[in-house]
Parts: C-alpha cells; sequence; structure tokens
C-alpha cells in the first residue's frame, strides 16, 4: 500500500502555529543545552534539526486517546502533546545536584525518559529500540479491544540496527496491528549506514521515506499514515530523514525553522514584528518556567542562563 503523495493544504494559521511550536522546541532545547554546559545537569540529547519532524507528526496525533512512546530526543514531541516547559525543565532536574564538578557524578548520570500518564505517553527505557516492541504489543491490545486508538513509536540513533527493531515491525506487519513507527534518521556524517532498505522491511508493512525538515510533508505524510492505521491497513513505518545540528552551531541551509520560514516567505505571510514578538515572548515564558523549575528543585537561582544560538538568525536577503 502506498501512501498518498498530495500533500493538504495547510492554511496560513496552521503554518505559523507549527512554526510557533518549533520555536519553543528550539529555544527549550538551548536552555536544556545551557543547563548542562553550567554543570546543572550532566546529560542533554539536543532535537536541533528534528523540529520538524517531531511537531509535525505530534500535532496529528490524538493526545489521551492515542498512545505515544517517544526516545530521549523527542523533546518536540512531548511538548506537542501538552507537556510545559516548567515541566521538561523539572524532569531534566529531578533528582540531580546543583553541581556535577565530580567526574563520576557524570559518567553514570541516566539518559532522558519522557513520560505522562494523562497524555497517554509511555517512558522509554534505556536500550534504543525496545520502544518497537512496545508500542506493537499496545497495539496488539487496542485490536483486541476494537478501539481506533493507534499507537506512536519514536526512534532513532541507531535504532534500526537493533534485533527488536525488525522484530517489532514484523510482529506489527502479521497483526495488522494500528501502530506508526516514526525512525527520525540522522543523515549526518556515517549515519547514513542506518539508512533503511524497503527490499528488507516485512511484507504487510507500509514504508514511506519523508523529508524531515519540511514540516508540510511531514504533517502530511503522518496525517494519511494515521488515517490507514485507524481504518485497519496495518502499520506503517515513516523514515524522516532529518540533519541533525548542534545548539553551539549556526543554522544549516536545511533548518527546518529556516525552511519553514521560506514557506511563510513564499506565501506573503512572514512578518518580521510579528517574529520578533513571539520569540521575545516565549523567550520570557520560558526563563520564567526556568526560574520556577529550579526554585522547585531547590537550586539556586537562573544566573544568567541563556539559550545557546536559540533559534535561527535570518539574514537580510540581498537585493530584497
Amino acid at each position: 500500500m502506498e501512501l498518498a503523495t498530495t500533500q493538504p493544504s495547510l492554511s496560513t494559521t496552521q503554518l505559523r502555529d507549527l512554526y510557533q511550536r518549533m520555536l519553543l522546541t528550539r529555544l527549550v532545547d538551548g536552555y536544556c543545552w545551557q543547563l548542562h554546559q553550567s554543570g546543572r545537569i550532566g546529560f542533554v540529547a539536543s532535537c536541533r534539526g528534528h523540529e520538524a519532524a517531531q511537531v509535525g507528526s505530534a500535532a496529528c496525533i490524538r493526545p489521551s486517546f492515542d498512545f505515544t512512546l517517544p526516545y530521549y530526543r523527542d523533546l518536540g514531541v512531548v511538548l506537542t502533546l501538552g507537556m510545559t516547559p516548567y515541566e521538561i525543565f523539572r524532569t531534566y532536574l529531578q533528582g540531580w545536584p546543583g553541581s556535577l564538578a565530580n567526574a563520576d557524578q557524570r559518567l553514570h548520570r541516566p539518559i532522558q525518559h519522557w513520560g505522562y500518564h494523562k497524555h497517554n505517553m509511555i517512558s522509554g527505557p534505556v536500550p534504543v529500540a525496545t520502544q518497537i516492541l512496545h508500542a506493537a504489543g499496545i497495539a496488539f491490545a487496542c485490536k483486541l479491544r476494537k478501539s481506533s486508538a493507534v499507537a506512536i513509536a519514536y526512534c532513532g540513533d541507531g535504532a534500526t540496527a537493533e534485533p527488536d527493531f525488525l522484530e517489532g515491525l514484523t510482529f506489527a506487519a502479521q497483526q495488522r496491528l494500528p501502530v506508526l513507527f516514526i525512525c527520525e534518521q540522522d543523515c549526518s556524517l556515517d549515519a547514513q549506514v542506518f539508512r533503511l532498505s524497503p527490499a528488507r522491511l516485512p511484507s504487510g508493512l507500509t514504508y514511506r521515506c519523508v523529508d524531515g525538515s519540511d514540516i508540510r510533508e511531514v504533517y502530511a505524510f503522518t496525517s494519511e499514515a494515521l488515517q490507514l492505521a485507524r481504518a485497519g491497513q496495518g502499520p506503517i513505518l515513516l523514515e524522516m530523514l532529518v540533519t541533525r545540528g548542534s545548539p553551539e552551531q549556526d543554522e544549516a541551509e536545511c533548518d527546518p525553522l529556516s525552511h519553514c520560514r521560506r514557506l511563510l516567505e513564499s506565501r506573503g505571510a512572514w512578518d518580521e514584528a510579528w517574529y520578533t514578538q513571539l520569540a521575545s515572548r516565549l523567550r520570557a515564558e520560558i526563563e520564567q518556567a526556568l526560574e520556577d523549575a529550579l526554585r522547585d528543585s531547590h537550586l539556586s537561582e537562573p544566573a544568567e542562563i541563556q539559550p545557546a544560538n536559540p533559534a535561527p538568525q535570518h539574514r537580510a536577503r540581498e537585493g530584497g
């Protein structure tokens, strides 16, 4: 079965809303990175470059009805599903000492586990692919209960090379389960080794490769995939190609926020005043959330913590 290649038209209002969610993700990610750099937390997995793949797909999920299994980079997913910046910071800070000067403390700090019972968000384990098996099991229960809920499992960072990945896909295909697998595939450096070969995927599984930097394409194919899963058409795998960056790097040509900005510009809907006000408001809200989280975590005040390259710095275009 093939997913539709025609993209549903997103209104300007929808596109602006998705941009706002991506900008929120970028800003929170930047502040989390600075918490790590200042020694307040010992581990952070940046989602820079993944924003469109995460926000565009999560915007199609029905929170508290569908079951979502994010992996540790999925900051944009959990924010879009309903977690607040305050809850993000508290999750990062929970159980962490105020200073991680000791090397042994840094070494033994755990990775991030996202989970939120209220939104049917399932906490992920440390292994990078076991959530694929969990999603297949949850989808099997949904099918037995004749529910229209869908299980959505995210993965990345070499998960496709793990036995659990193929086992989960095979079981889901054999049972025609209502499950959507989303692989955030980093195309930078030597990550090409983990690219999927459709010929080696189990029969009965619908597969599609998606440009993970294009918010329209992500939203379109995720919407179509969830419709098929709810209709009993079996499992779907979306391989979303992203180029991961670092909060300390300048924006890349394929940066998701820059791509969305160009889409808005092509519609004559980009407004620098709107962007400036939006960024200022989000920064103020996030800084307040960080201050509250540090206070409630019994840590010192956030002295001079600023996001590292939080959002694309849009340069004036030549000749226009």
